[in-house]
């Protein structure tokens, strides 16, 4: 708490995560490990879900486990603006089902607590929430959250305003409320400053804690739907009583306000760094080695092993999608992009590299919908690096913005390329040409790191201006492709035409004046395109 306060007043060091609304400070690294530490000392065998966490990279999974889901500094916004209304959430779960849960609101010097089955309190005195059963008497809280797309505004906006036709609270008496922090929104429905919250958008860590603390002060916790409350699905309705949270319920627009495809992004990153713990595993022991295409075009049991589990996993939960792995069009399956929901996998990209234990191996999941890119994670197991683009939304890397190298002059520019699994001497004559002719620009360098998803990585961070390939495949760049473009890079054919991501020809830049002057380069040669094989895989 002091932590906070000290630093309130104080200059601050700002960074976005997700978006230019969605922004993060020392303080809310510094306060989460802070807490993450004091709590680990006394229960060092204990899980964390905490916002900081997440968005470096760890997994927000709830299991059985005792787990504490904590948001060090809800209402970072205020923070950073010093708008009074900051809190501290904890939360504690045992078998998915929170046990307790503290919201300190810092500058008000309000603690409030509950403890299932015992209460709510603020400062120690107990909370009631205020019982109204007629909506039209209803004040509501609710947020504007840090989505700034033209669909969540616009939805936004008109949620609003069928709540305010009802009307709430007369008219004219200004009966909508969004003061900054989700904890402290629900706090006030728990201590009856207020009768509902509502939100799509927030995450658990947000309201773990304000949960359980309204139901205990005799309130009501909803899906945004009416349904059943689900602490991981990012959709809520508090209320004083049931009817009030059925009249929200039932003039709240879900399926535009909601995020369509937020929910498997999410299950991307849970799945690639799982499967990451796979292939790092798997490193450490002997592997079963064999050919597909030829005799430099190998697969591992991992491979296989990795395809199915990020598979299965997808299915569980989107088991009408169709998929694109790497591994399936190897086994015959069919290379078709299709306007259905489409996830295009590379398990294990950088499969020469795993075997010789060469420290670069990724694993790629890209997603489109109607042949459109939507996002991308690319996890680099070894270094432990899980990249992200949505489209949109901006690209990151653990967390951190991603943003593309400045560098304008292909002399000061350092190329990345692939020799690829081909050995036909006329191919790889004109691959060797090719890299003559850009070193002899004169560029800085090429360097070939053998994972096509980290090359675009590194030309998405920045550390490479250009990326060039033929002879990939549209799991080798499909997810990163979406990142090189979220962090202000440029995507085309070898030719220059546009990017065609079932062609098997790629380059990214860092800008179009690099991206052409490298395709002047470029000694083009024949490569089948993905969409019209099946079994030629490298």
């Amino acid at each position: 708490m002091m932590v906070v306060l000290d630093a309130f007043e104080a200059q601050k060091v700002v960074s976005l995560k997700t978006s230019p609304a969605d922004l993060v400070t020392e303080t809310d690294q510094g306060v989460e490990n802070l807490l993450i530490s004091a709590i680990k000392e006394k229960y060092p065998t204990h899980k964390f879900i905490g916002e900081e966490s997440v968005a470096a990279g760890a997994s927000p999974v709830l299991t059985d486990s005792p787990t504490w889901i904590i948001d060090p500094i809800d209402g970072t916004t205020n923070f950073v603006h010093r708008f009074p209304f900051v809190a501290i959430s904890i939360a504690f779960a045992v078998n998915k089902q929170t046990e307790f849960g503290i919201v300190y609101s810092c500058m008000e010097d309000k603690l409030y607590r509950a403890q299932r089955g015992k209460g709510a309190f603020c400062n120690d005195i107990p909370l009631r929430t205020s019982g109204l059963e007629d909506i039209t008497k209803a004040l509501v809280v609710t947020e504007i959250g840090t989505e700034r797309d033209d669909l969540s505004l616009s939805t936004l906006t008109s949620n609003i305003y069928r709540l305010l036709k009802i009307p709430i609270h007369g008219p004219r008496s200004g009966s909508i409320r969004a003061v900054g922090t989700a904890a402290v929104d629900m706090c006030l429905v728990a201590s009856a400053g207020a009768d509902a919250y509502y939100h799509v958008g927030m995450h658990c860590w947000d309201i773990a804690a304000s949960a359980l603390i309204v139901s205990e002060a005799g309130g009501v916790v909803h899906d945004i739907s009416g349904g059943k409350f689900a602490l991981m699905s990012r959709r809520v309705i508090a209320a004083s009583s049931r009817t009030v949270a059925r009249g929200i319920a039932q003039h709240i627009h879900l399926h535009s306000m909601a995020d369509p495809w937020q929910d498997a992004m999410d299950l991307a990153v849970a799945v690639a760094r799982e499967a990451g713990a796979v292939i790092r595993d798997a490193l450490q022991n002997d592997m079963m080695i064999m050919c597909k295409s030829s005799s430099v075009d190998l697969v591992t049991k991992t491979d296989q092993k990795v395809e199915e589990l990020i598979i299965s996993s997808i299915k569980q939960k989107f088991p009408t999608h169709s998929f694109i792995g790497e591994e399936s069009v190897a086994a015959g399956h069919l290379c078709a992009l299709t306007d259905n929901p489409t996830w295009i996998i590379d398990p294990v990209d950088g499969t020469t590299n795993f075997v010789h234990r060469f420290p670069f191996v990724a694993v790629s999941i890209g997603f489109a919908v109607k042949k459109e890119l939507v996002f991308g994670v690319v996890y680099s197991s070894v270094e432990d690096k899980m990249y992200t683009g949505r489209k949109g939304k901006g690209a990151f890397c653990n967390g951190q913005p991603l943003q593309v190298s400045d560098q304008t002059d292909i002399k000061q520019s350092l190329v990345v390329s692939e020799f690829g699994s081909n050995r036909d001497p006329e191919v790889v004559d004109k691959i060797l040409t090719t890299m003559q002719k850009i070193l002899c620009i004169p560029v800085h360098g090429v360097r070939s790191i053998g994972t096509a998803a980290t090359n675009m990585c590194l030309v998405a961070s920045g550390s490479a201006e250009a990326y060039y390939e033929i002879g990939v495949h549209c799991w080798d760049i499909a997810a990163a492709s979406v990142i090189v473009m979220e962090a202000g890079g440029v995507l085309m054919d070898v030719e220059g035409g546009p990017l065609d991501l079932m062609s098997r020809r790629v380059v990214a830049a860092n800008n179009s004046t690099i991206a052409e002057q490298i395709v002047k380069e470029i000694k083009v040669f024949p490569a089948e395109r993905d969409d019209t094989s099946c079994g030629d895989t490298h």
